[in-house]
């Protein structure tokens, strides 16, 4: 199933997560969506279900003081999540809903690896769509009696959000790119209008070139750029 990048896009400046999952990335909808009050440690806060597929659930939560809370109590609270819901993906909002900050959990060895990640309302988006693009499920991937393995779902999470932090030289190179894309700009006299025209074009190109590595351009076509 293509991303409908639109309405994708829509829901998401929107904070509408559960039409998000549930409408344009195939998830199944929860039991209940009532909201739930919890307890990590001292700490209380609201869980919201969002979507689940395969034994994965998608899980919204706000703490009583409005912001996303620090790594230390997100560990805690995912902690909490985890004795009911192994697999999940927990996403933390404030309370003006302007921010969001994606939590999954990958466990390897024995260990774990947090990875967050943050989308603010405003922002162009193109690289987080990319994420989202990952976890699309079609109906022809589910079995006979709709269903999909906890490690299919859980291993489309991973694709999605198992970044790790960019390197210095990959930031250093990426910085040169943008300088020598800066250069060959022309019609734009303001420097500030140039930078940002350029970051936008840039991500977006990123954005298209992860849609093709999916096959989800051109049906299938992988050298779509």
């Amino acid at each position: 199933m293509p991303l409908n990048v639109p309405r994708t896009r829509g829901f998401l400046e929107a904070f509408e997560f559960r039409k998000l999952f549930v409408e344009e990335l195939g998830w199944s909808p929860p039991p209940s969506s009532q909201e739930i009050e919890s307890k990590s440690d001292a700490l209380t806060f609201k869980q919201r279900h969002v979507a689940r597929l395969g034994g994965v659930a998608v899980i919204e939560i706000a703490v009583p003081d409005g912001t996303i809370p620090d790594a230390k109590t997100r560990l805690g609270i995912t902690k909490a999540i985890a004795q009911l819901h192994y697999e999940h993906l927990l996403i933390f909002v404030d309370s003006a809903r302007t921010k969001s900050l994606w939590y999954w959990v990958k466990r390897e060895c024995g260990k774990t690896y947090p990875r967050d990640h943050l989308y603010v309302k405003g922002q162009p988006g193109d690289l987080f769509l990319s994420k989202l693009a990952s976890m699309v499920v079609d109906i022809t991937e589910l079995d006979a009696e709709g269903n999909i393995s906890v490690t299919e779902v859980a291993g489309r999470l991973r694709a999605a959000l198992d970044v790790e932090r960019v390197t210095k030289r990959f930031y250093k190179e990426f910085q040169q790119q943008h300088l020598d894309f800066l250069a060959l700009i022309g019609g734009i006299a303001d420097e500030r209008q140039r930078r940002w025209y350029a970051s936008v074009l840039l991500n977006r190109l990123m954005f298209i070139y992860f849609l093709q590595r999916k096959q989800f351009l051109d049906s299938g076509n992988t050298r779509y750029l």
